[in-house]
């Protein structure tokens, strides 16, 4: 007997922040040559078997085969959270053949991400992300950045501007941020949600940012923007060159899903003290 269970794929709140942000600014947008948006991906990527919509399982001897290696082989459905190494595997393969379509280099893990924390986890792949793209990683996590983050992901919404964090203007002359909310099984789900599933996927009912309400609406792709750090004329951000730029990030467990936030910050001045840093948790751990 063979079964299809209905995974955890919840379409995403908007990766776009506040609504007084919500506007078309005049100053002309921080870009690239060769980076976003210019090269956001034309489709979403679909993986195969596709998790994102359902997990087929066949029925086994004291349990359950599935396809996805993060499915429960006694249950036949997705955890609610999972650090589980077999998963994690299996994700970073999914995420990487989604690189290969952008050619940008595989996602090579720190070797300590087994005993990194969700949220260090959820920093760790926004700069593997920026770095794999030539740009500069986040310094790290800042504790006021992390507790407004946290609240974000307990009520699973867009995290807004932190209050008592000295916070810069960016090119637009507004508050530099970005924020971005997201669910799933585990933090490179998130991931892959918004880097590479965040376009039109054809109907509204399937496509995971609610604001991406066609082909060609301004607000696809906004997730991966925000974490990328696109500071265009539809949303705001920190810049893709930030180099002083800090995070926070939040995980919580809310009606039986997984909820994960990420805030990015320009600072006003200087670089706030942080708690959890690129150079001194991630950088040492990288071997390639």
């Amino acid at each position: 007997m063979k079964i299809n269970v209905a995974g955890l794929k919840v379409q995403g709140a908007s990766a776009l922040l506040f609504a007084c942000l919500l506007v078309s600014f005049a100053g002309t947008p921080v870009s690239a040559a060769g980076l976003i948006p210019l090269n956001n991906p034309k489709t979403n990527f679909t993986p195969h078997p596709n998790f994102l919509t359902t997990v087929s399982c066949t029925s086994a001897p004291g349990g359950w085969s599935c396809a996805n290696p993060c499915a429960s082989s006694q249950t036949a459905s997705l955890p609610v959270y999972t650090n589980n190494p077999t998963c994690t595997q299996y994700l970073l393969h999914i995420i990487n053949a989604a690189r290969k379509r952008e050619n940008v280099k595989p996602m090579v893990l720190p070797t300590n991400w087994y005993s990194l924390s969700a949220g260090e986890q959820l920093f760790v792949l926004a700069d593997l992300e920026r770095t794999a793209r030539g740009l500069p990683p986040y310094l790290g996590i800042n504790r006021v950045l992390d507790s407004s983050a946290q609240r974000a992901a307990q009520i699973g919404t867009d995290p807004s501007v932190a209050p008592g964090f000295p916070i810069g203007l960016d090119a637009q002359r507004v508050p530099g941020m970005g924020g971005t909310w997201s669910t799933g099984f585990m933090t490179l789900e998130a991931d892959f949600e918004s880097m590479y599933n965040d376009g039109w996927n054809g109907n509204r009912a399937t496509t995971f940012n609610v604001l991406c309400t066609s082909a060609r609406a301004a607000a696809c792709w906004g997730h991966r923007d925000e974490l990328l750090g696109y500071d265009g004329q539809y949303n705001p951000g920190v810049g893709l060159s930030c180099r002083n730029c800090e995070m926070g990030t939040g995980f919580a467990k809310v009606h039986g899903q997984s909820s994960f936030a990420d805030l990015v910050e320009l600072p006003a001045t200087g670089a706030p003290p942080m708690i959890f840093t690129w150079a001194k948790n991630v950088a040492p751990y990288l071997t390639s």
